[in-house]
């Protein structure tokens, strides 16, 4: 049975940050849970009603931690930029070409310290 991505979750020390940013972004809402069975805080991320991931507050801004970065496909990508920028986050890479003329992306750090990524297929966006 080939391996399936199922859920992912993002840590972070500033989940206040995290929320701000991304609801404002993208639209996506925060739901806590698990209270009961965790020590730290924990947010349902849903985009249009859907659970899509979760959110954690990390048990110290000292610890590091390894992550994934995810990628959010946009139609016009310089309108994305200009709108995360506004919203508070720092661009770390620019729009890139992915060999071919196909493919698009720039990664962006968000004012809660998580990295993402904006993807598109538009030449001229």
């Amino acid at each position: 049975m080939p391996a399936a991505i199922v859920w992912w979750e993002i840590e972070t020390p500033a989940p206040e940050s995290f929320q701000a940013f991304h609801a404002a972004m993208w639209g996506w809402e925060f739901r806590p849970a698990f209270t009961d069975q965790l020590a730290e805080d924990y947010w349902i991320i849903t985009a249009a009603g859907t659970s899509i991931g979760g959110l954690q507050r990390a048990a110290s801004s000292d610890r590091p931690h390894a992550g994934v970065r995810l990628y959010v496909e946009v139609d016009d990508l310089e309108k994305s930029l200009a709108r995360a920028a506004e919203l508070g986050a720092e661009l770390t890479r620019s729009r890139t070409e992915l060999g071919g003329d196909d493919r698009w992306f720039a990664t962006l750090t968000d004012p809660a310290g998580v990295s993402f990524g904006l993807w598109t297929s538009s030449a001229r966006r």
